[in-house]
Parts: structure tokens; C-alpha cells; sequence
């Protein structure tokens, strides 16, 4: 075999080695393609299955509120009419108590205080005129009347602060002064919307707050996207351990104080 030949062919054998290596390549890479891919499709699947079971979950878990309402005395959720907004001054609070303000309690929108109340589960009565304001920026409330069995109450307060401390910090809970509704033991409130119950549930008050709470709610666009109001300042007040009550009901404010620094108007906005 000549000189010539002999490069020749190891020309070829490393053409031929190159070709393969190339082949195998290609095969890896289509290997590795085929295992994302099928990983892709496992995940997406489970993902569809994982979303379709949290459907129905939820799905059964509104058949069974609504299937257990009568039995618990519950109303149905009820859609009252936006009573509008606006700040009370304070001459306004001292001659228009809630009762005279608020035609249908407890109060789903309407003229309200300047400032609102800190995030909370209060043992005292708190006033409804300030509440109001929270119900504007998302808040869900939670009352309770003297009349509620205690171990009905000790468990809807539990509940609250678990909520409160998990994905739903807008909620307020506080006695009621007086009856409520249907003679009712608990009354939970949002924006334009109201439920009584004669006994608590964890599964219809949570269904609740799922449907109203903040951004879920009805509250005005502009308003329902603040912050949870978790420390005082900047228009939150801090009731502390006492009750809250505004002129005439209390004295916590004299009927000329204004906003605090931080309130808003209604608009989402510091007053001008």
C-alpha cells in the first residue's frame, strides 16, 4: 500500500469516527429532548390535575356551606344597595349616631370616620362608623352578640386570628351592641354584603372571606388594593384593649378632631 493510500485511509477511519461520535450525539440530544419532554407532560399533567381537584374541592366545600345554612341558621349572602361613602366631620359624628346613620345594620357602605381601625380580633365593642371606613379598603368584619355561646365565639375569634395570621389579614372581629338581624348571634360584613348566622362555622364564615376579602371583594377599586392596616399611624388607629367609640357614644375623639396624618378621602388619596 502506497504512502498515498495509507493517508487516505486514515482519512477515512477519522471521518468515520467523527460521523459516529456526531451520531451519538444526536441521539443523546433527542434522548434528553424526549425525557424533558415526557417530564414536561407529567408536570403539566399533574398541574391540570392538581387545579381540577382544587376545583372541586372547592366545589364540594360550597355544596356543603350551602347544604348546612338552614341547619346552622344562616342567611344567604345578601347584596344590599352602595350607600355611597364620604367622611363624617366631626360635628356630623357627635349629631349622627350609627343608628341614626345607618338605616340597615349592620352597615355594608355609607358615610364613615376618617380613620379606621388596625387589623384585629377586639373583646370590646368598637365603633361601626370607623368600621365602616375598613369595609371601604377590603376589611372583612365579624360580629358577635352577648347572646352567642361562648364556645361558639371562643372558636369564630380562633378562627379570625388564624386568617388574620395566614393569607387574610383584612378581617375585624368585635362584639355587636345589641341584637343583630333575625336575632342572629353573628353577622359577617363587607362591602355590600352581608350574612347572619345563629351558629358559628369555620367552613361559611371562611367562604366568606374567600368571596369578599380585599381584592375579591366589591369594595371601590381604588380603595380595596391598601395595605392591611397592622400597626397604628398613618390613619390607623390602635384601640388596644378598650373600647372604641366615637361622639356620641364615646369619648375616644371630640367631635372637631380631624383625620390623622395618612386618612383618606375616599379616593385612595390624602385629603386636600
Amino acid at each position: 500500500m502506497s504512502k498515498r493510500e495509507r493517508q487516505k485511509q486514515r482519512r477515512e477511519a477519522k471521518l468515520a469516527q467523527q460521523r459516529a461520535a456526531q451520531a451519538r450525539a444526536r441521539r443523546a440530544r433527542l434522548l434528553t429532548f424526549v425525557v424533558l419532554g415526557a417530564v414536561l407532560a407529567a408536570l403539566v399533567g399533574a398541574y391540570v390535575v392538581q387545579q381540577q381537584n382544587q376545583r372541586n374541592r372547592e366545589a364540594a366545600r360550597l355544596a356543603s356551606v350551602q347544604e348546612k345554612l338552614d341547619e346552622l341558621g344562616c342567611t344567604e349572602v345578601q347584596n344590599l344597595e352602595d350607600a355611597g361613602a364620604g367622611h363624617l366631620d366631626g360635628q356630623s359624628l357627635a349629631q349622627q349616631p350609627p343608628e341614626a346613620l345607618y338605616p340597615d345594620r349592620p352597615a355594608t357602605s355609607g358615610q364613615h370616620f376618617g380613620n379606621w381601625l388596625m387589623t384585629g380580633v377586639y373583646d370590646e365593642l368598637m365603633d361601626e362608623r370607623a368600621l365602616v371606613h375598613n369595609l371601604e379598603h377590603g376589611y372583612v368584619l365579624g360580629y358577635y352578640t352577648d347572646a352567642a355561646p361562648e364556645d361558639h365565639v371562643t372558636a369564630f375569634k380562633e378562627y379570625a386570628q388564624e386568617q388574620i395570621d395566614g393569607k387574610f389579614p383584612k378581617i375585624i372581629v368585635s362584639p355587636w351592641d345589641g341584637e343583630l338581624p333575625d336575632q342572629a348571634n353573628f353577622a359577617y360584613v363587607a362591602w355590600n354584603h352581608r350574612q347572619m348566622c345563629d351558629e358559628f362555622d369555620e367552613d361559611v364564615f371562611g367562604v366568606f372571606i374567600e368571596d369578599h376579602h380585599s381584592g375579591a371583594g366589591d369594595a371601590p377599586p381604588a380603595e380595596k388594593g391598601i395595605s392591611p392596616h397592622l400597626e397604628e399611624g398613618g390613619g390607623t388607629i390602635d384601640p388596644g384593649d378598650e373600647p372604641f367609640l366615637l361622639p356620641p357614644l364615646g369619648s375616644q375623639a371630640p367631635p372637631d378632631e380631624g383625620m390623622d396624618d395618612g386618612a383618606t378621602d375616599g379616593t385612595g388619596e390624602p385629603p386636600s
